[in-house]
């Protein structure tokens, strides 16, 4: 995992899941790679269409109400589970900003997305949806969100190293662990079934996402259950 502190110093912390021990390093530069993507590219499409509107929607204040994610919260009467429905997302740019993320994991040399190689195939395929402002349909590339935010081990501010997941019901992904959230990408063909859990909770083309919350002192025993699928 790596955290920023407010000098923009960046530290890598090695965190073991079976004692619950970290150990930080510092190290000298972050992970954005200047050499995978040229300026106008990264600015013009990826930052001024996709990644400005995904960090006012997610992280912005005072941001216009028309344009700002409406979340509510819920819990099930049947186990506890505590969970947030947000409704009035832009569904095409949120997408493709996150699926930016993925695509620039997969092509980056940085040793940190070593384990995200989605192949040449779907590398071109994401290099295509995110260049010419082809929005997908939520079953291309289907994408869930987990939050840290109301556990002890938030994470805050860490970034951890992406690692790909095998489930059992032949589903393929890769998880993100960015600042408290989780995300969850699943690769697969377009005509792959998809389980119900996250056909109910992928973000939507209808502007809707749900986010799960893990309750407090679930944390470390989800990411082990994840991380050793």
């Amino acid at each position: 995992m790596k955290a920023e502190d407010d000098k923009n110093i960046f530290y890598e912390v090695t965190y073991n899941l079976d004692n619950n021990q970290s150990k930080p390093r510092k190290i000298q530069t972050g992970d954005f790679d200047k050499n995978i993507l040229c300026e106008d590219c990264d600015n013009r499409i990826i930052g001024a269409n996709y990644e400005k509107y995904a960090q006012l929607s997610m992280y912005g204040k005072n941001i216009d109400p028309e344009i700002a994610p409406i979340c509510k919260n819920y819990q099930n009467p049947n186990d506890g589970a505590e969970y947030s429905i947000c409704t009035n997302i832009d569904y095409g740019k949120m997408k493709l900003f996150l699926l930016s993320i993925l695509w620039r994991a997969s092509i980056t040399d940085r040793k940190t997305f070593k384990d995200v190689d989605l192949g040449k195939k779907h590398e071109e395929r994401l290099r295509k949806l995110i260049y010419e402002n082809i929005v997908p349909d939520e079953a291309e590339y289907p994408i869930m969100m987990t939050s840290f935010m109301r556990t002890d081990h938030s994470l805050k501010n860490l970034i951890g190293q992406p690692k790909r997941v095998r489930f059992k019901d032949g589903l393929n992904g890769y998880v993100f662990l960015i600042d408290s959230i989780q995300f969850m990408f699943y690769v697969n063909s377009t005509n792959h079934k998809l389980p119900e859990y996250l056909e109910r909770t992928m973000l939507k083309e209808k502007g809707e996402m749900t986010i799960l919350h893990l309750p407090n002192g679930k944390e470390l025993e989800f990411l082990k259950a994840i991380l050793n699928k």
